[in-house]
């Protein structure tokens, strides 16, 4: 084999991209990582900047506990290296009054490490978490029905479901407005180091190199053009979106129409626009926390109107304060608050202006106070995205948070398939293949898209469990 071929090329090494070509690797397999951007981490890139060191955008996944995160983190031989913050979450909703309120506890159950704290118990946290939405004895009654019904749905009662929207299926509980927000709110660095680890197992990287194109003949996946020269594989892994690979990277023309229309038409996640603030003085205490009221959570209606350029009244509003995961990541004093906001995907919308200004208020109002911490900040917005990240090859659709919209259609049994109509060809990331929320989905596709990719690989696999499972069979068919 010479020094451009490989066994599998991957494309992109965000968490997908990463996750998997280390996967890769550890099975044997001689692989090629390839991004475009000079460090690996995709959309949670971390930076470092006058002391600083923070994600480009901030970073969330779910669920946080027993996680994809820590299993990547396990097969890597990075356990040690997993970090939760020391102190929880606050949710702010506002009152009667329109004042944000805030909430410390857990909504979903507790941590692990909560068990034996008597203020961390179910009981403590449902009365806070009730006064605090205004809940009623008489609205638990509907939201215990929902958590009973929902905890004993079968398989074919999902499979059902998967046709109807989220906020369809919680309208027919008679829901407090207050849940439903909360509910609708929650719908909507370790890559570095997983790539360290894969060039440790002989893996190759190569930054600051753009794919150009997927080189496909005969309907077989050959290799990748690059900026830096044409390396061959039989196998291309792309953590590049769906709609970049197949209508960019690899052509229309290797597609039948069918299948190019059905890309075409998959709706994209909402954007994230926001504020980097970085802080003379610390300010908030927490690793996370969110402000949301029954005007900020996003559906179909809302979304339609902010992409026609309606600047929502209320902002949702999510800072990541990465310090209080990791003191080492600010200057003595200081802090670094990355904030942001829901927008639409386009990377050229003409509004960001307003929904800045928009978001600088909210944070006023919220934490009085807060501005005056103050010392310098950055903006930044859905073209950052698109360029850094994800091509733009359809009209408003680039920017996206996430990749494609969880919506009807797209989830379940919709989602789009991780193995294309060209052999050799593969998607990971949270376009396909995985399960979760954000950087959770996209280390889940990584897993699953490495177990297939290795199965395609070695074919022989294939044939020795059949050949077990058949054995089995005749077995049981013996008198």
């Amino acid at each position: 084999m010479n020094q451009d071929q490989f066994d599998a090329i991957v494309i992109g090494a965000g968490p997908g991209g990463s996750s998997c070509a280390a996967l890769l690797a550890k099975k044997g397999l001689k692989t090629l990582l390839i991004e475009q951007n000079n460090k690996a981490g995709g959309k949670a890139m971390t930076v470092s900047k006058n002391g600083f060191r923070y994600e480009l955008w901030p970073v969330t996944g779910g669920p946080m506990y027993n996680s994809r995160f820590e299993d990547i983190l396990k097969e890597m031989g990075l356990a040690s290296e997993m970090v939760l913050p020391s102190h929880p979450t606050t949710m702010y909703y506002p009152d009667r009054s329109g004042r944000y309120q805030p909430f410390s506890g857990s909504l979903f159950g507790s941590p692990p490490d909560a068990v034996n704290q008597p203020e961390a118990s179910p009981e403590v946290q449902m009365a806070k978490a009730m006064k605090w939405l205004g809940i009623t004895e008489k609205d638990l009654e509907k939201i215990v029905r929902m958590a009973m019904e929902d905890a004993t749905l079968t398989i074919p009662d999902i499979e059902r479901l998967q046709n109807i929207s989220y906020d369809e299926h919680i309208r027919k509980y008679d829901l407090p407005q207050s849940l439903i927000s909360l509910l609708g709110m929650q719908c909507n660095i370790i890559f570095e180091r997983c790539v360290e680890a894969f060039e440790q197992l002989g893996g190759e990287v190569r930054f600051t190199t753009r794919v150009e194109k997927i080189i496909v003949e005969s309907g077989q996946v050959r290799g990748v053009q690059t900026s830096k020269g044409t390396f061959y594989a039989p196998i291309v892994v792309s953590n590049a979106g769906i709609q970049p690979t197949v209508l960019k990277l690899v052509g229309e023309d290797h597609f039948d129409k069918g299948y190019v229309n059905r890309v075409k038409d998959l709706v994209p996640s909402l954007g994230l626009m926001g504020t980097r603030y970085f802080l003379n003085r610390p300010f908030f205490k927490e690793g996370m926390n969110i402000a949301f009221s029954d005007m900020t959570y996003w559906d179909a209606e809302r979304a339609q109107k902010a992409a026609k350029g309606e600047v929502p009244d209320e902002l949702l509003v999510f800072n990541v304060i990465p310090s209080n995961f990791d003191p080492d990541l600010s200057p003595p004093g200081k802090q670094c608050v990355l904030s942001s906001t829901l927008c639409p995907a386009d990377p050229d919308m003409k509004n960001g202006d307003a929904y800045w200004a928009k978001l600088d208020h909210m944070m006023d109002r919220i934490w009085p106070g807060f501005s005056d911490c103050i010392e310098y900040k950055e903006t930044y917005g859905t073209k950052d995205v698109s360029t850094l990240l994800r091509e733009k090859v359809l009209p408003g659709i680039g920017g996206e948070c996430i990749g494609l919209g969880q919506v009807v259609g797209q989830c379940g049994d919709g989602k789009p398939s991780f193995d294309p109509p060209i052999r050799g060809l593969f998607y990971v990331g949270c376009d396909a293949g995985g399960y979760g929320c954000g950087t959770h989905q996209g280390i889940d596709s990584g897993f699953n898209v490495a177990g297939q990719v290795e199965m395609y690989h070695h074919p022989f696999i294939i044939a020795g469990l059949m050949d077990i499972f058949a054995g089995a069979s005749n077995r049981r068919s013996l008198p």
